[in-house]
């Protein structure tokens, strides 16, 4: 081969690879944007992830919210509806008690008497433990949330005051389960 063949040989390869370059920094280019492209889209997803992410503990701190709140309403009901069972039951042995009372003013003979005894203070004890107490109203200041008038009389000492009880009344944990029946001076 002569010299000028061997020269345009390499410039052929010279220019063979200026093209391969050429084209190998155009590949570069194009891999690099889509690289940008998949980084920009990995960002994004990235973004929306961490938005769900937020919403779900958002969503999941205000179910415990609302079950919390739950919680403690029913917790609240349960106490009030028992409470309230527990005042019905007490309100249907009050007659009881009055009766055992007027049993116990009238019985003469001795062993029905230590019978009705003991029957009233075995309710007295179960009145005792559930916190029911009588009224005082003997002698004390009228009140209509404690008293119910039937009767009236004047008397100009005891004006506006108890001085008859007709039947007791009772009171449970700051709630009235019966008023007391009662006369009033006027």
């Amino acid at each position: 081969m002569s010299k000028k063949d061997k020269e345009k040989d390499t410039k052929e390869q010279k220019t063979g690879y200026e093209d391969l370059e050429n084209v190998t920094i155009e590949i570069d280019e194009d891999s690099d944007s889509k690289e940008a492209k998949k980084d920009d889209d990995t960002i994004e997803i990235v973004d929306e992830n961490l938005k769900k992410i937020e919403e779900y503990k958002t969503l999941a701190q205000r179910v415990q919210a609302d079950f919390d709140n739950y919680r403690k309403r029913n917790v609240e009901a349960t106490r009030v509806a028992r409470n309230d069972g527990i005042n019905d039951v007490l309100i249907d042995l009050l007659p009881v008690l009055d009766n055992c009372e007027r049993g116990l003013s009238v019985v003469n003979e001795e062993s029905e008497k230590r019978g009705l005894e003991l029957i009233y203070k075995q309710i007295q004890t179960l009145f005792e433990k559930y916190e029911v107490k009588e009224i005082e109203s003997l002698g004390k200041e009228f009140n209509p949330n404690y008293h119910h008038a039937i009767a009236q009389c004047d008397d100009k000492e005891n004006v506006n005051k108890v001085i008859e009880v007709f039947q007791k009344g009772y009171i449970r944990k700051d709630k009235v389960l019966r008023v007391a029946l009662v006369k009033v001076a006027q």
